[in-house]
């Protein structure tokens, strides 16, 4: 990886944590959960369809801001 790719690199990085940063809190918001029953849901430790389709949902909203 040559010195000219970090620049870019890090500004990708930057914009995924920005898209991810408070994910749970506004999903949990939305559905009136708790923000760490949605972090169990994302981890596999519980199951809720209308969480996980939130966290999909965000994912994609992220993915497709981000351009990939």
């Amino acid at each position: 990886m040559s010195q000219n790719d970090h620049p870019a690199k890090l500004q990708k990085l930057k914009h995924y944590i920005d898209s991810l940063c408070g994910l749970y809190s506004r999903i949990a918001r939305r559905l009136g959960v708790d923000r760490t029953y949605v972090s169990r849901v994302a981890k596999g430790e519980r199951r809720s369809p209308e969480v996980e389709a939130a966290l999909i949902q965000e994912f994609d909203r992220a993915q497709e801001k981000s351009g990939v």
